[in-house]
């Protein structure tokens, strides 16, 4: 029996208790965005507060991904360019990963694989989004880049046992991303990436959507709030996972028949989604460099 199942289930809520709370700049730019009406000024009043966000904006703007001749130097130019989807979408990847950087070790998880793997669930999720209609569709790339932060607090907090997951995971030849993985991580340290990502989300009073899509996108049915916004990431996390690690080849084993049918998709809608997705990641790159960029 391990140290977390046999008793010491304080131990992980004082540790990721400790997890710092987001920068209040951070929550005061998060919490303007999500009213009606308000304008990019003040959004970028906001955020020139902070350098490191404003030079991640600017970066962002300035990419291959869009573009423009000439460079950009407003930042409220930027944030018009970019709409305050995507903007908020940067803030909060790049504050997140702001405090989880620097902590990779021997053994642990690879973060930049990570960064890579939540990005192409985004970047799917928000092609799924355009194309099926989703209520709640402001949150999904953040819901998309934010759905395994869980993982990362479990490596850095809890680096000797969550390096016994890996190990385990990889002799067993068990991907990282799916449902198999979730039930090894219960096997061996008590908890699972999900639950461990909804307390931090809640500690940092994330969207309800966004919450839900971290607690149960390998469970999307249990979903009660948003469901077909945790369904639609679940999809997003098997094209990606189909992207990285299968160099893009649709095979139909790769995919939940109960997702393909939530939404009623076949063979053919899912390899156009592929596509898509494939042509839509060397742009989207660009956001990881911003968010990853001092």
């Amino acid at each position: 029996m391990n140290k977390f199942t046999s008793g010491a289930h304080e131990l992980i809520l004082k540790r990721i208790r400790d997890i710092p709370s987001l920068p209040d700049v951070v929550n005061r730019i998060l919490a303007i965005i999500n009213q009606p009406n308000t304008p990019a000024s003040e959004i970028a009043k906001l955020i020139s507060y902070d350098p490191g966000l404003t030079s991640k904006v600017l970066r962002m703007v300035n990419s291959a991904a869009y573009g423009f001749q000439r460079q950009i130097s407003s930042i409220q130019h930027g944030i018009m360019i970019l709409g305050f989807t995507n903007v908020r979408g940067l803030v909060l990847s790049a504050s997140i990963f702001k405090l989880f950087e620097g902590h990779t070790h021997p053994g642990g998880l690879n973060h930049q694989q990570f960064w890579e793997h939540s990005l192409g669930t985004a970047v799917a999720a928000r092609l799924l989004a355009k194309s099926l209609g989703v209520a709640d569709s402001d949150d999904v790339f953040s819901a998309g880049m934010l759905h395994d932060i869980g993982k990362v607090v479990l490596d850095v907090y809890f680096k000797q046992d969550y390096s016994q997951v890996l190990h385990q995971a990889q002799l067993k030849g068990l991907p990282k991303h799916g449902l198999p993985f979730y039930h090894l991580e219960e096997s061996v340290l008590g908890v699972n990436h999900a639950s461990i990502g909804n307390y931090l989300a809640s500690k940092w009073k994330l969207p309800v959507g966004i919450s839900e899509v971290i607690l149960h996108h390998h469970q999307p049915e249990q979903a009660e709030s948003c469901p077909r916004l945790v369904h639609l990431v679940a999809l997003a996390n098997e094209l990606a996972v189909v992207q990285y690690e299968q160099q893009g080849i649709y095979n139909r084993d790769h995919f939940s028949p109960a997702l393909m049918d939530y939404f009623g998709l076949d063979d053919t809608a899912l390899e156009q989604y592929l596509q898509a997705l494939r042509t839509e990641m060397d742009s989207a790159q660009d956001l990881l460099n911003a968010i990853s960029t001092r």
